[in-house]
């Protein structure tokens, strides 16, 4: 058999290169979808819970890997090595998009999708323009995970291509996101909402991210408040149970139907009910008085989600502002870059919309 020409072999390659299509979404049930849509190309889903835990700058891929391993492994689905090669195997499948390729992005508005959108759109930052490849995203104003396969070639015939603009935008929302202190996070929504009014796809047939500004405030608003120390989630819940009793299920429900894009899991709730128990003031407890400790993993969790759960006395002076959850119980926890302890940490004034260093 003849050799095939070393010209003839290269064009080959590139076409084949062309004709890669990476379709990146926020987790199996929209991958599902697109796996039965028809579309043609491969799917990638991008699993992590970013609101959660620490979120150090992802310069040093190794080193981000595990302590994004060790604070995921927490769960107890998998060991933090287990996790961390993961995390590793899915960059590099990221990494493999090359310039001639297509990578679509599968997105909705809320926080959890909006992080994994900068972070992506971040490490295509860090390549050189003539080396990246054609970036495109869907216009969800919806959740995607419910959709029919039939409803995604819609979608993707509909997608809008990001600019170097738009990279650059959004790889400043990560650093800033990263970063040890939160500083930085209301210029960039200033800077997001200076770009265009839209908010929504439907808004404007040209605005191709509209829903990142209300995301980061979102984030923002996860740091205790000014007025008694709880966060935006904190004083859902607590809200919930001011009006009396119920199952952890019932509980979690309720909180959900206040946000206006769901982005908080079963298991993110279940340890933001845990650190408001388990202090040294526990604002919410179960009927018996003991701690709401999470379900333990790769069990039958439905005793848990059946646990009665009330607001203790302590938790009722909270809601009403006469005492302060951080004053009393101190604050250990991750935003991000951000390591909030009970030395160093940022307060959420509602009214003011801004940050207030404590």
């Amino acid at each position: 058999m003849l050799a095939q020409p070393v010209g003839s072999r290269q064009h080959t390659s590139n076409l084949r290169r062309h004709m890669h299509t990476l379709h990146l979404t926020n987790g199996d049930s929209a991958a599902i979808s697109l796996s039965r849509s028809g579309l043609a190309g491969s799917i990638l889903p991008w699993r992590d819970v970013l609101h959660d835990g620490p979120v150090p700058s992802d310069r040093d891929r190794s080193a981000f890997n595990r302590a994004r391993g060790t604070f995921l492994s927490r769960s107890g689905w998998a060991t933090a090595e287990a996790i961390a090669a993961d995390l590793s195997a899915r960059d590099g499948q990221l990494d493999a998009v090359q310039t001639g390729d297509e990578l679509v992005l599968w997105f909705e508005p809320d926080l959890y999708d909006q992080l994994q959108l900068i972070q992506v759109l971040a490490r295509i930052a860090a390549r050189e323009p003539a080396l990246r490849p054609r970036i495109t995203i869907v216009p969800a104003d919806c959740f995607l995970g419910p959709l029919e396969p039939s409803s995604m070639p819609p979608l993707y015939d509909a997608r809008r291509d990001l600019t170097d603009e738009d990279v650059a935008v959004s790889a400043s929302a990560w650093e800033a996101f990263t970063a040890t202190t939160p500083n930085a996070l209301p210029a960039c929504i200033s800077a997001l909402e200076a770009r265009s009014a839209a908010r929504t796809y439907a808004d404007d047939d040209a605005v191709r991210l509209p829903h990142l500004a209300a995301a980061i405030r979102r984030m923002l608003e996860e740091y205790p408040d000014t007025k008694g120390g709880l966060s935006r989630t904190e004083r859902q819940i607590c809200e919930v149970l001011a009006a009396g009793g119920r199952t952890m299920g019932a509980t979690f429900q309720a909180q959900q139907r206040a946000e206006s894009w769901l982005w908080l899991g079963d298991m993110s709730f279940a340890w933001y009910v845990q650190r408001l128990s388990e202090c040294a003031q526990p604002l919410i407890v179960q009927r018996s008085g003991a701690a709401v400790i999470g379900p333990p993993p790769m069990t039958d969790a439905k005793a848990y989600w059946d646990r009665p759960v009330e607001l203790t006395p302590f938790g009722q002076e909270v809601l009403r502002g006469n005492a302060d959850h951080i004053t009393a119980n101190g604050i250990d926890r991750w935003y991000g870059g951000v390591h909030a302890t009970s030395s160093q940490y940022w307060r959420w004034d509602p009214h003011y919309h801004r940050l207030n260093a404590s």
